[in-house]
């Protein structure tokens, strides 16, 4: 009597991890040369559910290494170890403009991953998978302490590394969608440094249109000194979209003395102003203060204009232009090629101009990335070319109906996948060559758990 083969079996590699770290996935005890589905699946903490999928044929042996075989179809095509995170997409049944984000650091997302027989695009019985395995992926990695900042008027979460540091410390300012949004920061705290993420729009507790005045985040600095933990002269910025903005700001007209900045996807432009262009582009101001801006034919925007510098020189003058000639820290420039949310070529080359004009062209450093878009975010994380803002939320008003508009982010899915890779190993290895002192201690630049 013939001896009944094992069932295929799953191996995902480490179990559990940090978000910023492959994992290794191969597939044993198959037929030779059989067609394989690995399906993977999540539910977000906001309970949206995403997908991804490769088609693979098992070797000889029966065997199937994702590190090293190639995916001939599915969401990403090609020898992709973490294809079946970065290629996530929405399931059928969501809304559209989703995009993954972690809200609540101190638990992981949670991954399950699925072997099927044959090679399949929808409709995947999870009853009919002949393997599956869970996985847990980390933002944060343990001993990190998380403290909420709630003193005075100012709002955000520090995240500290284990020991007595001092460690460096890097404010992390996002884009105009606002809010608390921790993963960055406590990431950041997992690879050695002290990292807050403050709140300077959307957020209940700040005024309609948010702080963006630099006595707030004087304020912000002054909670963090009472840290021991804190090293406090020695203090990098890192900014997105709008956050660039309120970056420059700081470093340039603030009394804190930066060391260093990272800004993505950004520019010049005053943050109040764009803030007022949002206002003005959705109809949140009477209509002799609108102003039109390009949609596709699905009717998404494209906000791009509203940052073009020529418009913003003929509305406000040079005073809507942050005085970046008095910076005096290094600045790392990440810039993505497909964005049509931002005329980040156009700024960059405006700065350039102004610093060049007063002998400090030396402080810029710039890397590209001519086919990702606008939203860079740690490695593996799925690119977003699509995404849906709630603009009254955002801009804090009283509204009986809620405004939604789908803003075109650009990026395609690969080339993103890969700046977001290069880009998180730049960050690093720039705030660690910029915020080294002698009584600065560092962490490990690891991440595992």
């Amino acid at each position: 009597m013939a001896a009944i083969p094992p069932p295929p079996r799953l191996f995902v590699t480490p179990e559990r991890d940090m978000i910023d770290n492959e994992v290794s996935i191969t597939i044993t005890c198959m037929l030779p040369r059989q067609p394989v589905t690995l399906y993977a699946f999540l539910k977000s903490q906001k309970t949206d559910t995403w997908e991804s999928w490769g088609h693979y044929v098992a070797d000889d042996e029966g065997q199937i290494n994702v590190s090293t075989d190639r995916s001939i179809g599915g969401t990403y095509c090609g020898i992709e170890p973490m294809g079946l995170f970065w290629s996530m997409q929405s399931t059928p049944d969501q809304m559209k403009g989703n995009r993954l984000r972690h809200y609540d650091v101190m638990k992981p997302r949670i991954v399950d991953i699925y072997v099927y027989i044959g090679h399949i695009n929808h409709k995947f019985d999870k009853d009919k998978a002949v393997a599956m395995a869970t996985i847990e992926r980390w933002y944060i990695k343990p001993g990190v302490k998380r403290i909420p900042i709630t003193e005075g008027s100012v709002r955000g979460t520090l995240f500290l590394p284990p020991g007595p540091g001092p460690f460096p410390l890097i404010l992390d300012l996002w884009g105009g969608g606002g809010g608390i949004i921790e993963y960055k920061s406590s990431l950041l705290a997992s690879h050695g440094f002290a990292a807050a993420v403050l709140a300077y729009s959307n957020h209940p507790e700040l005024p309609p249109m948010g702080r963006t005045d630099m006595e707030y985040f004087e304020e912000a600095y002054k909670c963090l000194c009472r840290y021991s933990q804190i090293d406090t002269d020695n203090i990098g910025i890192i900014g997105i979209s709008m956050g660039v903005s309120v970056a420059l700001e700081i470093a340039a007209e603030s009394k804190l003395k930066v060391k260093c900045a990272i800004l993505t996807n950004g520019g010049l432009v005053r943050s109040y102003i764009l803030l007022i262009g949002i206002a003005k582009a959705t109809g949140m101001l009477p209509p002799s203060m609108s102003i039109d801006i390009p949609r596709d034919e699905d009717g998404h925007i494209s906000t791009g204009c509203l940052s073009h510098c020529e418009y913003l020189r003929n509305e406000y003058g040079e005073d809507g232009f942050v005085k970046v000639e008095n910076l005096n820290c290094p600045c790392l420039f990440l810039i993505s090629g497909d964005d049509p949310s931002f005329e980040n070529e156009q700024h960059l080359q405006e700065i350039y101009n102004k610093l060049s004009a007063v002998g400090k062209q030396d402080l810029v450093e710039v890397l590209r990335y001519p086919k990702a878009g606008h939203l860079l975010e740690p490695p593996y994380s799925p690119s977003c070319s699509l995404a849906y803002f709630h603009v009254d939320k955002v801009l804090a008003r009283e509204s009986s109906s809620r405004q939604t508009l789908y803003l075109n982010y650009g990026g395609q899915p690969k080339p993103h996948a890969e700046a977001q890779e290069q880009s998180w190993k730049a960050i690093l290895q720039y705030f660690h060559k910029h915020l080294r002192c002698e009584k600065t201690k560092i962490g490990n630049i690891g991440s595992r758990l």
